[in-house]
């Protein structure tokens, strides 16, 4: 499989983060962004980046001479996607008060936690060959799955802007 098949998820990701600028902008009221609104846009641009970021691995480990670059490009995505996890907990602990944690829909942290858990655990799996499947498979899902974040949180910028 070719590295450059991953193209179109770079393309949608940088849509998607664009968009929530425009629609942040258009969407503050007197130069104040609501919390909430702010910790989504956050999250949403972490996952977008790194659906954009983690698309482009497999040609920059090709063109570095890498021997395996959907091996060496599924190790940085699980690195990425751990990253995410905690920077989403970080950003929910010093952006909101304990007073507006309770705003942030509990199926959302399963999505982050549990999906992002997942695809770490099916990398990480597939690098060390314990799963008998390719990397490439839980490479593309982790991708499609930041995608998938990203837009629903999008979705829910665009609804309460």
């Amino acid at each position: 499989m070719a590295p450059s098949t991953t193209a179109s998820i770079t393309e949608f990701a940088i849509v998607v983060a664009g968009f929530t600028g425009l629609v942040l902008a258009i969407g503050t009221r007197d130069g104040v962004t609501n919390p909430v609104v702010k910790l989504r846009s956050i999250t949403m641009l972490f996952y977008a980046f790194t659906a954009a970021f983690g698309s482009i691995l497999p040609t920059l480990f090709t063109s570095f001479g890498a021997q395996n670059p959907w091996r060496s490009s599924a190790a940085v995505l699980a690195v990425l996607l751990a990253g995410n996890m905690v920077g989403t907990i970080v950003s929910a602990r010093v952006l909101l008060s304990v007073e507006q944690r309770p705003q942030l829909m509990g199926w959302m942290w399963v999505l982050v936690i549990g999906g992002n858990t997942t695809f770490s655990a099916l990398l990480i799996g597939s690098i060390l060959g314990i799963f008998p499947f390719p990397v490439t498979g839980p490479f593309f899902g982790a991708l499609v799955w930041q995608l998938i974040l990203s837009t629903i949180l999008f979705t829910r910028i665009v609804l309460r802007a």
